[in-house]
């Protein structure tokens, strides 16, 4: 069993990707004032209307029960998804919340999940990676980590995440720890 978890949020353990298909579609992304709006939105579905996956929580407690130590390693920037966070209790089972725009480097290069494992004091032989886009598996794949992927109907839209991991969850109530 793996003893460090490091889990992407949005797909993987909450279910907001089709809110940001919606709030991001005809968004430019090179005029922050637009992505700004965007992230006001998302803030607001976050509080409203995003939840976390089915079985989600208890798989999560039974890890930490279990002595896994667990981040999350997000796209989404903390302030955003802070609304969940909070109404879900989400932070107090993870060691700390890391995203790209902190380090400055997107999920196509391996570097935040190489620096949530050094932040926990894992090797990356000791760690999964959980993620329901395929360009994520696959970056965290390459990288030498345990890939989980994670069943997610948008990301299934857009590629297939199994072909780049070591296990799949189809539904987290069911699952087994890793």
């Amino acid at each position: 069993m793996k003893k460090f978890y490091i889990f992407d949020l949005d797909g993987t353990l909450c279910e907001s990707m089709r809110y940001w298909r919606t709030e991001t579609e005809n968004c430019d992304f090179f005029k922050p004032n637009q992505m700004e709006r965007a992230y006001d939105r998302m803030r607001e579905h976050y509080r409203r209307d995003i939840e976390l996956k089915e079985g989600v929580s208890e798989f999560l407690k039974k890890a930490r029960a279990a002595g896994i130590k667990m981040c999350i390693a997000s796209a989404t920037r903390r302030d955003v998804s802070e609304p969940l966070l909070q109404k879900t209790g989400l932070l107090e089972l993870m060691e700390f919340y890391v995203d790209c725009h902190e380090i400055g480097i997107f999920k196509e290069f391996p570097d935040i999940y190489e620096i949530s494992a050094k932040r926990m004091g894992a090797a990356v032989s000791d760690c999964a990676v959980f993620e329901d886009a395929e360009y994520c598996a696959e970056t965290s794949h390459k990288a030498g980590f345990f890939t989980v992927g994670v069943r997610d109907e948008v990301a299934e839209e857009e590629g297939n995440t199994e072909k780049f991991c070591d296990a799949f969850i189809n539904d987290w109530r069911t699952t087994e720890l890793f």
